[in-house]
């Protein structure tokens, strides 16, 4: 009997240790999570874009050139026969120094001629005053002879209404009146031929002046100098070369002037620089607002960057690239010299430019790749793609400026990724980069 029972309690012992390693095997076991579907909707990368200022910049690139260049043209023909000792491109030239000497023999050889020429003709005027002196004292004798001469003939034809002399005696009188009366006119005529050809030799001599003065002035323009203090920028002639008027010789420009860049900026740019609501459209606005222009260039392997200004814009559009050209006014060497700026820009230098053109205000400002060619974007609303028409106000580099609407207002999701298939209503994850959320 006791037996028994020590069997039926070791059996239910047994039981109980099986059931408590049971449950403890139960109770321990891993809890299998339970999986989530796959997810085929597409990734959206958005950007949150949101009102904001925008200060417009316009780039681009171009070549410093002289804001002051002067043509040097000859005036005369003739044959080049001395280059001044500094007239090379790039030189460095002063005030009145020599820069081309053209060939003056031929003038020099007219000049004699015409002052000879004058010479002779003083000698005339001379001995033609000196006869005229001579017939005008001559004029008077005679006409004092013709008056004595007169009345020996009137007293005679009185004595022969008396009969007291013959009428031969009557008419060698009146032969001897006339030829006296005669030799007056004679002499009146020579005085007045004198005139005459006085005023035919003074003409001829102040035509002589004239040309000789006229030829002066050409030997004048043989030698050609520099007019300021300047450095040359090109010269076109060579020695013994034989030139035209007109002909260009070289280009120099003034030291002391502002230099200048043609930066080619696109037509669309101009509502960037200038808010045009705000300024007079009888006035050209770089003459109201002063825009700054910073200038980039490289010296010696050393970037360098000097600050200038929008001068102008110039009035021709080229049709090709619809663009027009900024100019950019800068210092000149001896300014910044002065002012101990970049060093480097000369005529020629390639340089890049920022101009900084007007301010936006509550605007967005949308990345260029979330523009789609129709002028259309995509939102992401709730989880799925909404297309928005828009009208850029204007595309600055990477930058779309966008007005705030009722359509895309501040604070939305601007979708930057192609997706394949996307259209309106589309359900898309998104991903938005942590440090892109301006």
């Amino acid at each position: 009997m006791r037996v028994k029972i020590l069997n039926a309690l070791g059996i239910f012992i047994g039981i109980a240790v099986g059931v408590g390693l049971f449950y403890q095997l139960i109770s321990t076991r891993p809890v299998q999570k339970k999986k989530n579907p796959p997810d085929f909707r597409p990734t959206a990368e958005v950007k949150t874009v949101k009102a904001q200022s925008y200060d417009a910049v316009i780039r681009g690139y171009g070549t410093v050139r002289p804001s002051e260049r002067l043509d040097v043209l000859s005036e005369i023909p003739g044959m080049v026969v001395e280059l001044g000792p500094h007239a090379a491109e790039g030189n460095l030239v002063e005030k009145d120094a020599l820069l081309f000497r053209i060939d003056d023999s031929s003038i020099v050889a007219e000049i004699d001629q015409l002052k000879a020429q004058t010479a002779s003709i003083d000698a005339q005027l001379t001995e033609v005053k000196v006869q005229q002196e001579n017939d005008i004292r001559l004029l008077e004798i005679e006409k004092r002879v013709f008056e004595l001469v007169k009345k020996d003939h009137e007293r005679l034809i009185n004595i022969f209404k008396k009969k007291l002399v013959s009428e031969q005696q009557v008419q060698a009188a009146e032969t001897r009146r006339n030829e006296r009366l005669l030799s007056l006119e004679k002499r009146r005529a020579t005085i007045a031929l004198a005139d005459q050809k006085l005023a035919v030799l003074k003409a001829n001599r102040q035509a002589a002046l004239a040309i000789l003065k006229a030829k002066g002035i050409q030997l004048s323009k043989t030698i050609i100098r520099a007019p300021y203090r300047c450095r040359i920028e090109n010269v076109r002639a060579r020695m013994y070369q034989v030139i035209q008027p007109n002909t260009l010789l070289a280009s120099i420009y003034p030291v002391d002037s502002p230099i200048e860049a043609a930066i080619p900026i696109e037509k669309r740019h101009m509502a960037a620089l200038y808010d045009f609501d705000t300024l007079d459209r009888n006035i050209p606005p770089w003459e109201q607002v002063k825009l700054r222009a910073d200038i980039h260039w490289m010296s010696f392997g050393q970037e360098q960057k000097i600050t200038g200004h929008l001068s102008r814009i110039g009035a021709q559009l080229d049709e090709t690239t619809r663009s027009i050209t900024a100019i950019i006014e800068m210092p000149g060497p001896y300014e910044r010299m002065r002012r101990n700026m970049g060093r480097g820009l000369l005529p020629g230098t390639f340089v890049r430019v920022a101009i900084h053109g007007r301010r936006y205000e509550n605007i967005l400002v949308v990345p260029t790749k979330a523009m789609n060619p129709d002028n259309t974007l995509y939102l992401v609303k709730d989880g799925k793609l909404s297309k928005v028409d828009v009208e850029p106000i204007v595309a600055l580099g990477t930058d779309v400026i966008l007005q705030v609407t009722h359509a895309i207002p501040s604070g939305s999701k601007v979708v930057l990724n192609d997706i394949a298939g996307a259209f309106e209503g589309s359900s898309v994850r998104l991903w938005e980069r942590e440090t892109d959320t301006s």
